[in-house]
């Protein structure tokens, strides 16, 4: 198995597992890996839940190349993240409960037990202003250097870590954190 066979089968069970539980849409989100001084990402307009190797797009950290305009119209926020900080792995995403909450306020306290252990205190990037596509990449890579996940108002999440599972993990636990959130809203007189 090549190291391309290798990454397209983590991105394909990532990008499965985000669409099986309603975190993207059939075009929304994206992925991404850094390798040295390349990263390799997401087609814009892939379907996470189904993709083949030619969704995954090499092209460099820094500078274009002949792939770039292919790449997910979210490459300057992947790129600022890589060039902000250590991390080795993005996932974009769009739960519903999280981005629900997104509109409420520039943070989002999670009050769960997983939630209070691991991502406490989840910035929300943009709030009161309009998102676009690939926006407010410099204030994402900044908020991630000390948040593991961050939203960004009205639009989804930006998680990262070392590994694209370690990436989704913490996007799943944002969306179950706020599912409980909002669920515990709801019941409240």
């Amino acid at each position: 198995m090549s190291a391309l066979d290798s990454l397209l089968s983590r991105f394909q069970t990532v990008g499965n597992d985000l669409y099986m539980r309603s975190m993207v849409s059939m075009h929304g989100g994206n992925l991404s890996v850094r390798q040295d001084q390349n990263l390799v990402i997401t087609r814009s307009g892939s379907r996470l839940g189904y993709l083949t190797e030619p969704d995954l797009i090499e092209t460099g950290v820094t500078k274009d190349d002949e792939n770039t305009k292919k790449a997910s119209s979210e490459l300057c926020v992947h790129r600022a993240i890589y060039q902000n900080t250590p991390f080795s792995a993005i996932v974009h995403s769009h739960p519903i409960h999280a981005t629900a909450l997104s509109f409420l306020g520039d943070m989002v306290l999670t009050e769960d037990e997983a939630g209070k252990l691991f991502i406490p205190k989840v910035p929300v990037v943009g709030f009161g202003k309009e998102p676009m596509p690939g926006g407010f990449a410099q204030e994402i890579a900044e908020a991630l250097k000390t948040h593991a996940v961050v939203l960004v108002h009205r639009h989804g999440s930006f998680a990262r870590g070392m590994s694209i599972e370690e990436a989704y993990v913490y996007t799943e636990l944002l969306e179950i954190s706020c599912r409980i959130l909002y669920m515990v809203r709801k019941m409240k007189p």
